[in-house]
């Protein structure tokens, strides 16, 4: 399946790909699907968000500048593939981005916690790990 933009029927299955991710990673914070599903749907009407789904994973992002510049960034707020759909879900929100003004900003964890092959595409690309979020 291509990447294309999410539409409501989409929703329950990017419910069940968050859960995943946070399996996945071993995430502290327990996802609630009423929650999620909203917020899918806000970033799914608002101009400045974005739900990108494949076969087997999605892409969520919104587009805001920092505290620290008027730059603007489109921030990932969650990206999970169970198939080889990842890099094609990051080109498609790269590509978002950029007809936006936004440079890309990925929340993928501890580079430690980044598998490799991830890691080296993503430094192919021009990433560069930058910051590490604290949870308590």
């Amino acid at each position: 399946m291509a990447v294309r933009l999410a539409v409501a029927e989409d929703i329950p299955r990017i419910v069940d790909m968050v859960c995943a991710l946070r399996e996945a990673i071993g995430g502290s914070v327990e996802p609630d699907p009423a929650k999620v599903s909203e917020t899918v749907m806000i970033l799914m009407g608002s101009p400045s968000g974005i739900v990108l789904v494949s076969g087997g994973g999605f892409l969520a992002g919104s587009i805001a500048p920092t505290i620290i510049s008027n730059e603007r960034f489109a921030h990932e707020l969650g990206w999970f593939a169970a198939d080889s759909s990842g890099l094609r879900l990051l080109r498609a929100f790269e590509v978002w981005a950029d007809n936006h003004g936004a440079r890309v900003r990925l929340s993928t964890g501890p580079e430690e916690w980044v598998p490799y092959r991830l890691r080296s595409a993503l430094q192919r690309r021009g990433y560069r790990a930058q910051e590490t979020a604290w949870v308590k």
